[in-house]
């Protein structure tokens, strides 16, 4: 009985220690991790609002379309970046997207970050939203993926009126 309550406590020792170090392991690093997702995200959306320095995430309301991921405003006034999640006809996996609009409601950058389709949306489309406001007036879809296109334009839409969402609750707030 003696040799199996060593035995016992030895392990549990061992466990313990263990589990201490990874404690103090994830103390230490934690915080670095969160800085380094944090700085990653941060220059994910300045690619789409060029001149950007930082921003504040908003929490989503009720009437936000579910497209709509998260919306962020950048601290300096230049505008917003929202990130949006749409699904193609021929895709498993969403399409995501990051869409810049400036403070005076233009788009002012787009970038997908993930379309794992065949054929892809030529850049020159995608791009060609930059400039355009939410009524994207001259856009239609794309020959050779109407699908996408679609998708990506109902995406955008849906961007503009998150956004509209989210700032009349705040202006209600206020």
């Amino acid at each position: 009985m003696n040799k199996y309550v060593k035995s016992v406590t030895v392990l549990f020792s061992i466990c313990l220690v263990i589990a201490l170090l990874l404690a103090a392991v994830n103390f230490i690093t934690a915080p670095i991790i969160e800085e380094a997702k944090k700085k990653a995200e941060t220059e994910s959306l300045s690619t789409v609002l060029e001149g950007a320095e930082d921003f504040e995430k908003y929490d989503l309301t009720d009437g936000v379309p579910e497209t709509v991921t998260a919306i962020y405003k950048e601290t300096s006034g230049l505008g917003y970046a929202i990130t949006l999640s749409t699904k193609s006809q021929y895709s498993e996996d969403n399409m995501l997207i990051t869409v810049g609009i400036g403070a005076d409601r233009i788009i002012k950058g787009i970038k997908i970050t993930n379309y794992t389709e065949s054929k892809a949306l030529p850049e020159s489309y995608t791009q060609s939203y930059v400039g355009k406001d939410s009524n994207l007036e001259n856009i239609d879809t794309y020959a050779g993926v109407t699908y996408s296109s679609r998708a990506y334009k109902d995406a955008i839409s849906d961007a503009f009126a998150g956004l509209d969402t989210v700032l009349e609750g705040e202006k209600e707030a206020n």
